[in-house]
């Protein structure tokens, strides 16, 4: 029987939302090289392999923020 807690299903998620992994090597990036603000919702990332030297871009869109109103 496999039993998993929430607290293991966290550290998988935020594993997987705060590395990527080398198309290559499967190596962990934790961080990119560069990041470039190409708009106000566009960032391009530049990322390299530190075991195996492979690099490779990302582009991150944001969508457009709603306007709240508070009251």
């Amino acid at each position: 029987m496999d039993v998993r807690t929430a607290s293991d299903r966290k550290k998988r998620y935020l594993e997987a939302r705060s590395a990527n992994r080398c198309a290559q090597c499967g190596e962990t990036i934790f961080l990119p090289e560069w990041s470039e603000y190409l708009e106000r919702h566009r960032v391009r990332h530049l990322w390299e392999c530190d075991a195996c030297g492979y690099k490779f871009e990302t582009l991150v869109s944001f969508r457009e923020a709603e306007a709240v109103l508070v009251p």
